[in-house]
């Protein structure tokens, strides 16, 4: 059963292992995006119904039409990725010596999945948000993660943190693994 690490962060403990889950950050204008976006798809859905229901010649304008539906199904098709992505998506680091695993997954399915030894992790940190480029006044709320080198290579999760969330993960992960001095 997963209990909560620190805001959205939940945890789950086992044996010798720990499981930490690591919903995806909305961003500010999903609340306008979604259903913005399904009225539009609603509205070209009855047009481009309407378009292929009746007789159409042989023309150039029917041609287009059909490159605009080519288009209309590919957007159609980002939106409802995004849309899972958003709703469901999560990050799971799984701590299971001599291994950690980090897996992204929506609706549980497991997108991507990489797997480092413990001994080769090290300095982990956390990255702060950054300003947006064009308004410096503002802080991009998905620029914040966390980040760790690797095979002498930087690898990050956890986009989107704060840092009370990620001090909190970051602590956590010690009382399972005693990692080396040169971790954090």
């Amino acid at each position: 059963m997963y209990e909560t690490l620190e805001g959205r962060i939940t945890f789950e403990k086992a044996d010798h292992e720990i499981r930490i889950a690591i919903p995806v950050r909305r961003g500010p204008f999903a609340a306008i995006y979604g259903p913005l976006i399904a009225i539009w798809l609603v509205l070209a859905t009855v047009r481009y119904w309407n378009l292929l229901a009746g007789p159409h010649p042989e023309d150039t304008n029917f041609a287009l039409q059909q490159v605009a539906i080519g288009i209309y199904v590919v957007g159609f098709l980002y939106f409802v990725c995004w849309l899972a992505w958003t709703l469901t998506g999560k990050t799971v680091v799984t701590l299971a010596p001599p291994d950690v695993k980090i897996e992204s997954s929506v609706f549980g399915v497991a997108l991507t999945t990489r797997t480092f030894h413990t001994n080769q992790i090290n300095r982990m940190r956390f990255i702060p948000h950054t300003r947006v480029i064009t308004q410096q006044s503002v802080l991009n709320p998905n620029s914040s993660r966390i980040r760790f080198e690797a095979n002498n290579r930087s690898e990050s999760f956890a986009k989107g943190v704060i840092e009370d969330e990620a001090r909190a993960l970051i602590d956590k992960l010690p009382q399972v693994y005693e990692f080396p001095r040169g971790w954090f």
